[in-house]
């Protein structure tokens, strides 16, 4: 590795702990659940095999629907504790409030 290709590793990973980790999680776990509303909405109940054991599409969309409601309320939570206001940019790029209180006291 290059000492430039070092440094700018080095510049990754500090950005990481400048951002803010609990916004940039809801929105992620906000995409998710967008993926899975999908996932749930492509399939029909109602032409399933259930016939077939061999056929585990409603076992495991069974799955999805069960985890629904915690990813639901984790996404409010975070978005309440994080201060999200639907920019997301601007959401995680804001420091979190802790540390902007350090940045004050220096």
């Amino acid at each position: 590795m290059t000492p430039i290709d070092e440094i700018e590793s080095l510049k990754a990973k500090l950005t990481l702990y400048e951002q803010n980790g609990a916004a940039k999680l809801y929105y992620s776990l906000n995409r998710k659940a967008n993926e899975m509303a999908d996932l749930l909405n492509k399939v029909n109940l109602s032409h399933l095999p259930l016939d077939d054991p061999k056929d585990k599409t409603f076992e495991r969309m069974k799955i999805v629907w069960n985890d629904a409601a915690s990813i639901s309320t984790a996404i409010k939570d975070l978005g309440a504790a994080a201060g999200v206001t639907g920019d997301e940019k601007k959401d995680v790029e804001k420091k979190p409030f802790l540390d902007r209180i350090a940045d004050k006291r220096d």
